[in-house]
């Protein structure tokens, strides 16, 4: 009880200590300003507080709309920096999602946080949104949600992927905004199957990016673009994208645009376009989809060569493996390394994802290997993700 005692005494002193700080930093460099969310009177939580994940500062953006400690749940990758993940774990003790523990071990340490008076924090999409309109939910969320039990606050973050796109080196000057949307109590949802729950979580975490009349300014508005955007609106052509300041063109067409202070499109030449990175982040998936059914086995879908290629051991630290080229199939992901050595993984024992801008992350369920790749600022990491999602599907199926 009394360990139990000074950690969250520690979480408290470093809130306290560290939060102006933090605070004053995120009010100058993205003028944030949040809405201080009060409890209703007779109510102390603890609570549970979901938000749409805009940003990689959406923790802090959302911690300074909360009075008092919020228990994060944060994904592996963050515990694999040597140094600042012990720092980060002793300061504000994150619960850990890690491809190497169950669901139940997470949801335990979510219960006994909440036991000890704690209210936990997590963003349901698990990545930060490629478009402005938010990524996947898991269904599982609403499952917890009827595991613990208590309140529900909905956090919304407006403004954070104009003020700073994920797929940009960049920020932009504009005005980003936090606030509880919504309180949801647990007499409000008991009744309701976890369906039902699934579709209040969607919609109180949709925020419209672009319907803002706050400009953002900058003269990188469109600048590495590609690295999430691979597909040209206008052709339909696969990695022909290049961009510069606020322009994007097309090397297979006459395709040229420039974005504007709004986060939209204008089209200077082409057939068609897109007025904002919603719509055309679903016509990617679709033009993708068609394009990889009509390739052959043994094609070569996708290549990148000087990859900086390390290994994550046990979602605690990662080492340097090697430099690299690697190649994706339709049935597996091959690695030729440096020092002439290859590694062949079948497509349908991994798992991918993409980590911040454009790190790509490649996990052998079989083998539980993960290798961490590190490239270029406007190699794109996505179209790996999106490819091998739909092959794993369509073995599947």
């Amino acid at each position: 009880m009394k360990k139990k005692k000074k950690r969250k005494f520690r979480h408290k002193v470093t809130f306290f200590l560290l939060e102006p700080l933090f605070r004053l930093y995120f009010r100058i460099t993205y003028n944030f300003k949040a809405k201080r969310f009060k409890p209703p009177k007779g109510e102390k939580g603890p609570y549970l507080v979901i938000g749409n994940h805009t940003t990689v500062h959406d923790a802090f953006f959302m911690a300074f709309g909360f009075p008092g400690v919020l228990y994060y749940v944060a994904s592996d990758m963050l515990f694999s920096v040597k140094y600042f993940s012990r720092i980060m774990s002793f300061l504000v003790g994150p619960i850990a999602k890690t491809k190497y523990r169950s669901d139940i071990e997470t949801i335990r340490d979510m219960k006994r946080v909440v036991s000890e008076g704690g209210s936990i924090a997590l963003f349901p999409e698990g990545n930060t949104t490629f478009s402005g309109e938010p990524m996947h939910v898991p269904f599982v969320i609403a499952k917890l949600i009827k595991k613990l039990q208590i309140p529900v606050l909905f956090y919304q973050i407006k403004g954070g992927y104009l003020a700073r796109p994920r797929w940009s080196r960049t920020k932009r000057k504009g005005k980003v905004t936090g606030h509880v949307a919504k309180i949801w109590k647990p007499e409000d949802y008991a009744s309701l199957a976890p369906e039902a729950i699934y579709e209040v979580i969607k919609d109180n975490l949709y925020v419209d990016e672009f319907s803002t009349n706050t400009p953002f300014k900058s003269n990188y508005k469109a600048e590495d673009i590609e690295s999430a955007y691979f597909v040209c609106p206008s052709c339909g052509a696969i990695e022909t994208l290049h961009s510069e300041g606020n322009d994007v063109w097309c090397t297979h067409c006459d395709y040229h645009a420039r974005m504007n202070d709004f986060g939209k499109f204008d089209l200077l030449s082409g057939k068609k376009g897109f007025e904002t990175t919603v719509p055309w982040y679903d016509y990617q998936k679709e033009m993708l989809e068609k394009w990889l059914d009509k390739q052959k086995d043994d094609a070569v879908l996708f290549e990148n060569t000087n990859e900086r290629i390390l290994e994550v051991k046990r979602s605690k630290y990662k080492t340097y493996k090697a430099h690299g080229t690697i190649r994706l199939y339709k049935k597996n992901v091959q690695f030729i390394f440096d020092d002439g050595s290859e590694e062949l993984w079948d497509v349908s024992s991994i798992s991918s994802a993409v980590q911040q801008k454009n790190k790509l992350i490649l996990h052998h369920e079989n083998e539980a290997k993960t290798y961490y790749l590190l490239s270029h600022p406007k190699r794109n990491a996505l179209k790996y993700v999106l490819a091998i999602d739909w092959l794993k599907k369509k073995e599947r199926d």
